[in-house]
């Protein structure tokens, strides 16, 4: 019970200290989050009830505080708290580090509208996927045999903004590294170090009090960022007081298309993104009572205010995703998928009001608005978000945010073909405008941020000589330094050292650490070790990597061709394994079975016969003795009801058939044993002896 007392403390000294929305025992984060019992976060604020920051909360005598944001962990070692404390107030903003071992360490000076926009950020984070199954297992036997402690989450954030307060775990892709490296990324994988690096970029390090240095210099303010934060803040300050007018008059003169920032973004994306992320997810049903009557408010305010329905639109979907959750489709109870499809039928039935308004507007986030909401309904393909792109193209060709969201909701992660969002990289060149040819260099950027990490060349399939050339367009038209420390970072990640330093040269001391990755000043400083590194090989080692990355992407695509054949799309299932076979002649310059016996297969589902034979004898030339290819053969000769040749291929098979199933793989040896028990039928039928 100490852990409870210590809240009700917190809660009946605010008046002499922090005044802060916050339950430190973390028990109510606990009840309205997904995490198991036995989870070492879960029994970490018992163990640990009386910790620094409850001091320094009640301790703090500044200003009042406007936002904050706390961030606690255990160590790695007796698991003492780690906790750092964000405060903003009218005239400051400062981070406070605590350690039971350096509880006096000085805070740092930070910029208040940068803090601000990072706590913002974090406020409108979906909560973290949880684990499948048992997740990372710390220790086997924790609480008894069978009973393992899980390591699954490893901290807790509380954030308070615009009045809103927020506490949860947090998951173990969030922050740095992930903690099991086995298991695929995640969306959020670094997204909440993401956050605190925009929080802390150009820091103030306090200097000591018995030397009597100046403070350490600063990174040069990003006139970009700044620009951002000040439009974020102003349509954040707006909705908070619901200053309905002052949006209609904003959002009316940034649908001139030339509103933009120093790198060319739209300033009307940066205020559609506000209305996006104002909601934040719970499962109160009085909380989006309260912000569904927020958007008729204002809809009733202004009638025939496209804004308003909009931000009603995304009012909606924040409800509707916050339900269903981030876990497998599959694991999503049935009510909370009901209640999500309830909310995203009811958004696009406002959507498909806006089309004829917005586009007389022309207002370009009628297209973005119907991108975010079709992947949460039951009507959602990528067929269907291409056509949208194609429309978007025609009537918006340079809004960024258009590609942006196609891409997000292309990847493999939402049953899309591997190719798909380098498809809609290069669809956004199709209508040449001022922007179109810098256009691949901006998807492939998001991106980059939004599901590659700090490995776009690695885990996609973004060519470096094409996002070069793209880059350059970019930098021509838009020369801001967000730009260029951006085209310098990926130039690194391509290991083209010799474009880096140039840039590198062009930008001085204009250095911009948000375009450096999730590493930031780290990777700046990582790649700017490279500026001198001999580029001889440059060529060739790019020739390496681009050969290793087609294998792999080999390899997603026979995998997805035999996916969307099971599920039956013939049709994409041809289109992708036809894709394979360009890249095995690439690879490998020579037929291959694994290539041919799927593309038999697919040719088969779509009853085109006499191709599937021609493909199957095909592979047959390089693997003579695979038996699977010799009864599909069979199965594609009595097709066409030629009997007597499908027995000849049957009886090939048989003979050719292995003794026993050697794959130790539990997926692979099913897969196998069905594979035989269905050629075993056949030829039975054939009263073939097997």
């Amino acid at each position: 019970m100490m852990y409870r007392l210590l809240a009700g403390l917190l809660v009946c000294c605010a008046a002499h200290g922090a005044e802060l929305p916050w339950d430190l025992s973390y028990a109510s984060a606990l009840r309205d989050h997904p995490i198991a019992d036995h989870e070492f976060m879960r029994i970490w604020p018992q163990q640990h009830p009386q910790r620094p920051i409850h001091q320094k909360l009640a301790e703090y005598a500044g200003e009042p505080i406007e936002a904050s944001m706390l961030i606690e962990q255990p160590d790695g070692h007796a698991g003492d708290s780690i906790a750092q404390w964000f405060i903003k107030t009218r005239n400051t903003a400062q981070l406070c580090s605590f350690h039971p071992k350096r509880l006096n360490d000085p805070c740092k000076k930070l910029d208040p509208m940068r803090l601000q926009a990072a706590m913002r950020d974090v406020l409108h984070m979906s909560d973290p996927w949880p684990p499948k199954g048992e997740g990372l297992v710390a220790e086997k036997d924790y609480f008894g045999p069978g009973k393992p402690l899980l390591l699954n989450y490893f901290g807790y954030v509380s954030v308070y903004v615009d009045g809103v307060s927020l506490q949860r775990p947090i998951g173990g892709d969030e922050w740095k590294e992930r903690l099991d490296k086995s298991r695929p990324a995640t969306p959020e994988a670094g997204r909440l170090q993401q956050a605190l690096a925009l929080a802390m970029e150009g820091a103030v390090e306090p200097a000591p009090v018995a030397v009597a240095k100046p403070e350490a210099p600063s990174v040069p303010e990003s006139v970009e960022l700044k620009a951002r934060n000040a439009l974020i803040a102003e349509v954040q300050d707006y909705l908070s007081k619901g200053d309905y007018k002052s949006l209609e008059a904003l959002r009316k003169r940034l649908l001139d298309p030339m509103q933009r920032t120093g790198s060319g973004v739209w300033k009307l994306a940066i205020f559609y993104n506000q209305l996006r992320r104002r909601p934040h997810g719970t499962r109160d049903l009085a909380y989006w009572t309260r912000m569904e009557n927020e958007a008729k408010a204002w809809e009733k305010q202004f009638p025939k205010s496209n804004a308003a329905r909009i931000y009603h639109v995304y009012v909606l979907l924040a409800r509707g995703t916050t339900f269903r959750g981030t876990a497998n489709y599959k694991d999503v109870p049935k009510e909370d998928i009901e209640r999500m499809l309830a909310s995203t039928r009811e958004a696009m039935s406002i959507i498909n009001t806006l089309e004829k308004p917005m586009l007389k507007e022309r207002d370009p986030e009628f297209y973005k608005a119907l991108l975010q909401v079709l992947p949460y309904t039951d009507h959602y393909s990528f067929l269907g978000v291409m056509n949208t792109v194609a429309e978007a193209r025609k009537e918006f060709p340079n809004y960024h945010e258009t590609y942006f969201t196609a891409a997000f909701f292309s990847t493999e992660m939402w049953a899309s073909a591997p190719d798909s969002v380098d498809e809609i990289a290069r669809s956004a060149k199709a209508v040449r405008t001022a922007d179109s040819d810098a256009m691949y260099a901006r998807v492939y950027w998001y991106m980059s941020q939004m599901s590659y990490d700090d490995k776009l060349f690695d885990n996609s399939l973004a060519d470096w000589s094409e996002m070069k050339t793209s880059f350059d367009a970019l930098v021509d038209r838009y020369p801001d330094p967000w730009n260029l420390n951006a085209y310098a970072y990926f130039a690194c990640q391509a290991g083209d050292y010799a474009t880096m330093a140039g840039l590198l040269s062009r930008i001085g001391e204009r250095r911009v650490v948000t375009s450096w990755g999730k590493r930031g000043a780290d990777a700046y400083e990582d790649c700017a070790g490279h500026a001198g590194d001999d580029t001889s090989h440059y060529l060739s080692d790019l020739r390496e990597t681009a050969k290793k990355r087609q294998l792999r992407t080999f390899y997603r695509y026979i995998n997805y061709a035999a996916q969307t054949r099971k599920d039956g799309k013939y049709g994409e299932s041809l289109r992708i394994v036809r894709k394979a076979e360009e890249l095995n002649r690439v690879l490998f310059n020579k037929p291959s079975m694994m290539v041919q016996y799927h593309l038999g297969l697919t040719l088969h589902a779509l009853k085109r016969y006499d191709e599937a034979l021609q493909a199957l004898s095909l592979g047959l030339q390089s693997q003579p003795n695979y038996a699977p290819a010799y009864f599909q053969r069979g199965l594609a000769y009595e097709a066409l009801g030629r009997r007597d040749e499908a027995r000849g291929q049957f009886e090939t098979a048989a003979g050719r058939m292995p003794a026993e199933i050697t794959s130790n793989e539990p997926a692979q040896r099913a897969a196998e044993e069905q594979e035989r028990r269905t050629m075993s039928a056949k030829f039975r039928e054939y009263g073939i002896s097997f």
